[in-house]
């Protein structure tokens, strides 16, 4: 392997809400407390990650009191940490609550440079039947403007929604963005220097890859879900524990370590 360029920790799904009795049948823990102990081990691991990635649902209802409380929990992390928009999300309310940008997007996306890695973020909340979501035909255009450029850089795509078919109805026709085909099609141009596409919504770790590019998603630190191959049905699996990934990028490739963690 040759030099390490970057190291960062992806995460996602904290569903943060300000409601102290707030809960979903089946799982006992408040995702408020879920998210400070995810914070914890975060700021305990025994390196220094580049950034942390959130990719989205970052409070799960898009209101002013529970963003208030996400920015107080997630405030902890010790590193930087960028965020993307979910489908329980509201990407101008993420900005101007949580973010307290002053400029706000309509839709929450950008790009940004470390460690001679270029990072791509895509908010993919676009107009569909939830909880699906789209990638906008502007940031699609974007995108391509990025992805056909000549650029010697490997590339980070973070994205909230998984895009790919798989043999799961379930993912394929509940959570799925509604044009996956048009992102990966959007992707293809760059997929020599692509690193990875990193994504949450479905609340467990899965890894496709498909014309060479590899999707990774991550647990989330409130609750998993199953999505085993026929299923149709949203189906808990409550007993699972929480986790995150660590993604370390070389020069010539990716490797994700698929850390969970039990609550105290």
């Amino acid at each position: 392997m040759s030099d390490i360029l970057l190291r960062f920790v992806h995460l996602s799904d904290t569903h943060i809400s300000h409601d102290p009795d707030y809960g979903s049948e089946g799982i006992p823990r408040h995702p408020a407390a879920c998210a400070e102990f995810l914070v914890e081990q975060v700021n305990q691991l025994p390196f220094e990650p580049d950034f942390v990635l959130h990719t989205g649902d970052v409070a799960y209802d898009p209101r002013e009191p529970a963003y208030e409380r996400a920015r107080e929990i997630l405030g902890r992390i010790r590193y930087p940490v960028y965020y993307l928009a979910g489908n329980h999300d509201d990407a101008r309310m993420l900005q101007r609550v949580f973010l307290k940008r002053e400029t706000i997007q309509p839709t929450w996306h950008y790009e940004f440079e470390v460690n001679r890695v270029q990072v791509i973020c895509l908010d993919s909340t676009g107009p569909a039947t939830p909880p699906s979501g789209t990638v906008s035909e502007e940031q699609l255009a974007w995108l391509r403007g990025l992805t056909e450029a000549d650029d010697p850089r490997p590339l980070i795509v973070a994205v909230h929604h998984n895009t790919l078919m798989t043999d799961v109805p379930w993912l394929n026709n509940f959570m799925r963005m509604a044009n996956g085909d048009a992102l990966h099609a959007a992707l293809f141009p760059a997929r020599q220097r692509i690193r990875g596409v990193f994504y949450g919504h479905i609340h467990q770790n899965s890894q496709i890859v498909r014309d060479g590019i590899l999707y990774s998603s991550v647990l989330s630190s409130w609750y998993q879900i199953h999505s085993w191959p026929g299923q149709a049905e949203t189906v808990l699996e409550p007993d699972a524990e929480p986790g995150f990934n660590v993604v370390t990028i070389s020069a010539d490739q990716t490797h994700i370590r698929n850390h969970r963690y039990a609550m105290s």
